[in-house]
């Protein structure tokens, strides 16, 4: 009420307030990811070893389901 009086506009009351919410949230979110830097690269590089050992089993069943449709297909009614 006190700023009403003194003249200031709600509308740049708010617009600072914004800028300085989304300030914090920007610094907090750069400081948060780049101090996670090297634990996400790690999550990467473990996603990244698991899909090239699981690729050949995923090959090999895809053949395989390829197989049975066209199994299933070929069958008479």
């Amino acid at each position: 009420m006190v700023i009403n009086q003194i003249g200031v506009g709600v509308a740049l009351l708010n617009t600072l307030f914004m800028a300085t919410v989304g300030t914090l949230a920007l610094g907090l979110g750069l400081a948060f990811g780049l101090g996670g830097r090297e634990t996400a690269k790690h999550i990467v590089e473990r996603w990244y070893s698991r899909s090239r050992e699981s690729a050949p089993r995923v090959a090999a069943d895809a053949t395989d389901a390829l197989r049975q449709t066209r199994e299933r297909v070929s069958e008479p009614f």
